[in-house]
Order: structure tokens, then sequence, then C-alpha cells
């Protein structure tokens, strides 16, 4: 008998039993749907993270921390300043100082290292009301999105990106209307700041760009941008003279060759640095991706085993029914074989009935889903469930298989009836 009348003949026998088949169906596709959505929302996952740090590091970047002594002790304190950021129970992390960058720059591999500026700065002002002001370094690297202006290559020292926010309560019209305006940074020099009148400077820059919220550049949600040489110099008044000065909890560091990043990763790391590449940083959250995936997997996978049985049983019933039939079809002439596989096709055909079911019912609501979720995260474009027309054939072949070797046992007991025997039974 052919493979095609075998498989034709499955499904009208199927037919025959549409209820029964549609409820086994209904199973396996509670399974399906699970395992669907868990693989869509984990590739949309792993394409967010990876948009994520594609958009706020670099490929030849690494980030570089000094590496901190193991030590079950609190540690005494230095009044050189070489341990200054305070820990977790007492104890301190040590900071990278310019002996270190020296260090990092000799390097085989090493392009440049920038410590990270992070100057502690009064206020902004446009001219009339001050506001609390955060500054951040602008990484050409990072990927913003502009509610006005842009920004090719990397700023001038004059030059400052806004934040939506700030642009409104500095007292500009629109984001367009602060682009080319100029704004005021105050800073105070620690060194005097309890002296009768302490040091001020005022800096003022020129609005280049403003930058809107982003799913995906996260560095310039809160903070107004300016160069690395800018943030320096403002660094280096606020600081000099201060024992934080020339303390850096990171630096960045830039690799000649992105495919030799985790050479300098080693090297460095025998240095008594720490050292993360972008890899690092997209690995370490795909884990936790990858765990809740699991998860949701598991339950997946626990649904299409109690499906199992299921299938198991249907195809027994259907045997116990059609004993008389099998027996008609050995008697004319069908083989053992033949009849096994007719009742394995009948299996495959409920799994993919469910594993379609449950696929075509998990995007729809995922597809549903997406614009919601996007919206509430405020993630732009991006969608956080992504399906791919593999996983989904894999899933279906994969439910297709596994309903087959469910129906295994029940295919043998009809295979191996004796046709007199059956055609005997009432």
């Amino acid at each position: 008998m052919k493979i095609t009348d075998t498989i034709r003949r499955a499904g009208r026998s199927l037919r025959q039993a549409k209820a029964r088949t549609l409820l086994t169906s209904l199973a396996i596709g509670v399974g399906a749907f699970t395992i669907t959505l868990s693989l869509a929302g984990g590739q949309g996952g792993r394409d967010y993270t990876d948009a994520i740090v594609k958009a706020n590091t670099d490929v030849n970047e690494l980030v570089v921390t000094k590496k901190a002594p193991v030590s079950s002790t609190i540690q005494e304190y230095s009044n050189d300043g070489s341990a200054t950021t305070t820990g977790t129970f007492g104890r301190t992390v040590p900071t990278i100082k310019d002996a270190d960058i020296a260090v990092i720059q000799k390097v085989d591999g090493v392009k440049s290292v920038t410590p990270n500026y992070s100057p502690s700065v009064n206020y902004v002002t446009a001219g009339q009301k001050k506001y609390v002001a955060a500054l951040s370094t602008f990484a050409p690297s990072v990927t913003l999105t502009y509610a006005a202006g842009s920004v090719s290559g990397d700023l001038k020292d004059s030059e400052i990106i806004l934040t939506e926010e700030y642009a409104s309560v500095l007292g500009f019209a629109s984001p367009a209307d602060a682009i080319g305006k100029t704004v005021t940074i105050n800073a105070t020099m620690l060194s005097t700041i309890f002296a009768v009148a302490p040091t001020t400077e005022d800096v003022a820059f020129t609005v280049k760009a403003v930058s809107s919220a982003s799913g995906l550049a996260f560095r310039s949600q809160s903070s107004m941008l300016i160069s690395t040489s800018e943030a320096k110099d403002i660094y280096t008044f606020v600081n000099q003279g201060t024992a934080a000065y020339g303390q850096f909890q990171l630096a960045s560091v830039e690799v000649n060759d992105a495919s030799k990043a985790n050479d300098v990763k080693s090297v460095l790391e025998g240095k008594g640095f720490d050292a993360q590449t972008a890899a690092d940083v997209l690995g370490t959250v795909n884990t936790f991706i990858n765990v809740l995936q699991g998860i949701l997997l598991g339950f997946g996978f626990l649904a299409v085993l109690t499906s199992i049985f299921g299938i198991i049983n249907t195809q027994y019933i259907s045997v116990l029914e059609r004993t008389q039939q099998i027996g008609l079809m050995k008697a004319l002439g069908m083989s053992a074989r033949d009849v096994g596989r007719l009742f394995k096709y009948e299996a495959a055909w409920v799994g993919f009935l469910g594993g379609a079911i449950g696929s075509a019912f998990a995007f729809i609501v995922g597809t549903a889903a997406n614009p919601l979720i996007t919206k509430a995260l405020n993630l732009g474009d991006i969608s956080l469930i992504k399906f791919t027309p593999l996983q989904i054939v894999i899933v279906i072949a994969g439910l297709m298989l596994v309903s087959v070797g469910a129906g295994i046992l029940p295919a043998r007991k009809a295979s191996r009836l004796d046709p007199i025997e059956a055609l005997r039974t009432e």
C-alpha cells in the first residue's frame, strides 16, 4: 500500500471521530502554545539585549576595573586613597589610578584607555532658574534617539546634548528651540568647598542636540552628555587637591582589533584587573533570559508529556473500536506493517493538528501582545516576542514525532491482531 494512500486513509479515520481527535489535539496544543510562545519570547529577549549591548557598547571596547583582593576581614584604611569606594560589609573596592592606566596602555593590542570621568557639578541654567545637573560623557558608539538635532562623530568640547526633560525645564519652547542655544554648568572645587569663599566655575555649552527616551541607549535617559575631554577638565577642576583625585572606579579600554578583545582581557586579568567585553555583558544577560525560557519550556514539555498519555489512550480506544475493520483490512491483503503504519500516521496527524493549533494561537496572542508590551515598557519599535518560521516548523515537527512515539504501542497491538479473531469480534 502506498504511503500517500495510508496517510489519506489515516486522515479519513480521524475525521470519523472528530470530537475525540479535536480534544486530543487541543491537549497537545496547550504544550505547543507554551513552547512556541516561550521560544518567541526568548528570541525576542535575546535580540533586545543584543541591541542594547550594541547600542551602549563598542565591540572594540572593554570595561576594566581593579580586581578586589580576596579578604575575609575588613580592610585597613589607606591615606593614599587607593581604595576609596566603599564596598559591602565594611570592605573597600580598589580604584584605578594613573599608574594602573599606564600599565593598561602598555598591553599589546590596546589602542587607548579612558577613565570614567563622572564630574560632580552643582547646577545647569539657561539664564533663569537653576536645576540640579547630571553629566555623563558622550560616546559615538552609543546609539541615541534624537528629538531634535543630531551628532555625527564626536562632540566638540563646547557642545552638549540635553535630554527632553532638561530642555523642557530650562524653558525652551520645544526640543528644536533648544538647538544652538547656550546653557551653563556650574561646578565647585571640592578642595575649598568648606572655605569662606569656595571657588566655583561656570562652563558655557552650546546645545548640539536633544536626546529622547529610548529603549536601547540607557546612558542618555537622565544625563546631559558632554565630550570626554570637557568632562575631564571639569573633573580635574572639581577634584584636584582631594583624596579622590586620580581615583577611578572603572576605565574604558579600546582595542585595535575586536577579535583580540579576549586576548587583551586575559592579559589584563593576569595583571590584577577585571575586564568585561561586550560579549561578556551580552552573555550574562542572555543567561538570565535562557533560565526563564527554560522554565517556561519545562511547563510546555510537561503539558506535552501529559498529552502523550492522552494519545496512547485515544489510539488504544481506536484500535478496540475498529478491531473488525482491522481484521477486514488484513483479510483483504493489508500487511501487518501497513496496519501499524496506519495508526502511526493517525498519531502523526493528531500531533500535527495539535502543534498547528497551539502555534497558531501562540502567534495570535504574541502578535496582539507585542504592541501592548512595547507601549508599557516604552520600547519604541522593538518587539519582545519574535516568531521565526523555522522555530514553529520545528515545534510542529517535534510534536508529530512525539505523537508517533506515543502511538507505537497501539500500532503494534493493531498490527498483531489475528484477522480471523478480529472479524469475530462484535
